[in-house]
């Protein structure tokens, strides 16, 4: 189960990764309300949107918020194992609660605690630019 969440882990991570290695360690700042419903404004409807379309194997819609990092580290066949490991370890998707939204340099994060048809308490991250029109940039599923 660990070796699962690794490479779920691994794969979505890598391009993060590279936009947090660029903004030289920004320091990470909890939002308060109000600027919290402000990015759950934009990003709700495209966590929706990742969630339906991986769900739906649909790798055109699931890519189609992705900034151009994100894009070079999911391509099409990586969406593929992702989708399988994911619906072997977690299954399908349920529904989620945020917990906290945080913003660290160019980038707003989205932390919920999911639940999946094999598994009730997952820690979900979406990670999306600052910048309009606040692309997405990373996701995670932990166990």
């Amino acid at each position: 189960m660990m070796k699962h969440t690794h490479k779920i882990h691994l794969l979505l991570l890598v391009g993060l990764v590279f936009s947090l290695l660029a903004a030289c360690g920004p320091q990470e700042t909890v939002l308060g309300e109000e600027d919290a419903d402000a990015v759950l404004a934009f990003s709700e409807e495209k966590t929706d949107n990742l969630l339906t379309a991986m769900k739906a194997g649909d790798y055109a819609a699931f890519s189609r918020d992705f900034d151009q990092q994100m894009l070079d580290a999911m391509t099409e066949a990586q969406f593929e194992a992702l989708k399988t490991e994911r619906d072997a370890t977690l299954g399908a998707y349920v529904s989620r609660q945020v917990n906290r939204v945080v913003q660290t340099g160019d980038f707003y994060a989205v932390f919920y605690d999911a639940k999946f048809e094999k598994d009730e308490s997952v820690a979900m991250r979406v990670v999306f630019r600052v910048a309009e029109p606040n692309q997405v940039s990373g996701l995670w599923f932990n166990k």
